[in-house]
């Protein structure tokens, strides 16, 4: 998510995530799940049935998501996970990232929340603290499932206080996103691993032809799939390894933060505004922006696009000073506190989280599972994409910053004060040490 939109498994805080009604991501983005006892999927796909403590009649459950884009493979696992526990049927519901979190939230109090449901980690403490969402701790502990069967210690994003409360579904990294056609028609080399910010900015000009609404790169003013990437390659951060101290008051995240700016000043970016008026990435879809970074689950979404269709591809985000920068996010699936068939809907979760519910995933080109070694036939899914670029940076990605008390405070006012540098009402130096300051006051009322 995002959005996917999604929208961090850091690796100061792979441990919890916190709850921001707002969050954003990625995207969208996200997990997929587990195993069973010793790495054995076999009792994540034995029928339901087959348990003498579970109930024979007919049940129906909601599994509760918020991408269309993935329902269909959805309904593909839960039909499988019906053909096998005919009394359990799953109702797939879609309610949009806009709206996801106000109903959710109205939901968790009343004890209305769906049986089974997507989570997004800037989100879970909220809900986990609340005790809105069911412990799995003893199905855990019992060897029903095995969180170690999950890419990037993907387990480990959905656990407070000793207690698990998800089951990873998948994961989501960033890509440059290139028009092959504009490329083509300017006679420039398509971008490749060799690239580095310098050459971003270069290509980003030449290709920009403002007097006729092209522009080489969007600017986007954005976090997980805009400036925190630019940031951390060049050896700047968003937050402290230990979560005690924003890093946008570091020198080399304002000097990241400065060229991506800079690039809207050249006029080789649409303006903050026409960017606000119009989202970056359907300026891409349409063929007006060369290049944007942007999250693996925009692929379909994008790929959708009649004008751009066949004309696009990925490659890797460009280097900085430092390393190559990138954000991992993942989705976790958990179930309410308050359902009325637990039993089912644990058998559900549990199947959501095996290795067969990721294959189907991946097959169906839905998002990047989060069960190991299930991540190719994503990559396959669509072979005229280079998909396999968000594979290879998940290793040195580092994960969404959401992992800390402070989050759902600083994360809303980052994008209110930021805004105001990427409409020129203030400098960039001078909005990054505002959010350095509000963040660093967030963290300390909220140890």
């Amino acid at each position: 998510m995002a959005f996917r939109k999604k929208t961090w498994i850091s690796a100061m805080s792979l441990l919890v995530v916190t709850a921001l009604a707002l969050a954003g991501c990625g995207g969208s983005k996200s997990n997929d799940g587990g195993a069973a006892s010793q790495g054995s999927d076999a009792s994540a796909s034995a029928p339901a049935s087959q348990s003498s403590d579970k109930p024979k009649e007919d049940v129906t459950l909601t599994y509760t998501i918020w991408d269309q884009l993935q329902q269909p493979a959805m309904e593909a696992i839960a039909k499988e996970f019906t053909a096998q526990n005919p009394n359990i049927k799953v109702k797939v519901e879609v309610i949009p990232w806009g709206d996801y979190w106000t109903k959710m939230s109205a939901a968790a109090p009343a004890g209305t929340l769906p049986d089974v449901f997507w989570m997004h980690s800037g989100q879970f403490v909220k809900y986990a603290s609340g005790k809105f969402l069911e412990p799995i701790t003893d199905k855990v502990q019992a060897g029903e499932i095995d969180l170690n069967n999950y890419a990037a210690n993907l387990g480990s994003i959905y656990a407070l206080d000793g207690q698990n409360y998800a089951i990873p579904k998948d994961f989501d990294t960033i890509g440059l996103a290139y028009n092959k056609d504009l490329f083509d028609k300017a006679g420039v080399p398509y971008p490749d691993d060799t690239w580095d910010y310098a050459k971003l900015a270069q290509v980003a000009k030449q290709l920009s032809q403002p007097d006729k609404g092209i522009y080489g790169f969007a600017a986007k003013m954005d976090t997980q799939t805009g400036y925190w990437n630019d940031m951390l390659a060049n050896g700047g951060s968003v937050i402290s390894a230990d979560g005690s101290k924003s890093g946008y008051d570091d020198p080399a995240s304002i000097e990241a933060l400065k060229a991506r700016y800079q690039m809207i000043l050249d006029k080789a970016s649409p303006s903050h505004q026409q960017m606000t008026d119009t989202d970056a990435t359907e300026m891409f879809k349409s063929g007006k922006v060369a290049m944007i970074f942007e999250g693996d689950w925009r692929t379909t979404d994008i790929d959708g696009s009649d004008i751009i269709k066949g004309k696009w591809n990925w490659a890797p985000l460009p280097k900085g000073k430092a390393k190559r920068g990138n954000i991992i996010n993942g989705l976790g699936n958990v179930m309410s506190a308050s359902g009325k068939h637990k039993d089912e809907a644990w058998q559900f979760l549990k199947f959501l989280g095996s290795k067969r519910a990721a294959e189907i995933t991946a097959e169906m080109g839905a998002a990047i599972p989060a069960f190991k070694d299930t991540q190719a036939a994503w990559v396959k899914s669509k072979p005229q994409l280079n998909l396999q670029v968000f594979i290879d940076q998940a290793a040195d990605a580092m994960p969404y910053p959401a992992g800390s008390k402070a989050y759902p405070v600083w994360f809303p006012k980052e994008s209110e004060i930021m805004a105001q540098a990427w409409g020129g009402n203030i400098s960039i130096e001078e909005g990054a040490k505002q959010v350095a300051a509000m963040m660093n006051q967030a963290i300390a009322d909220n140890k």
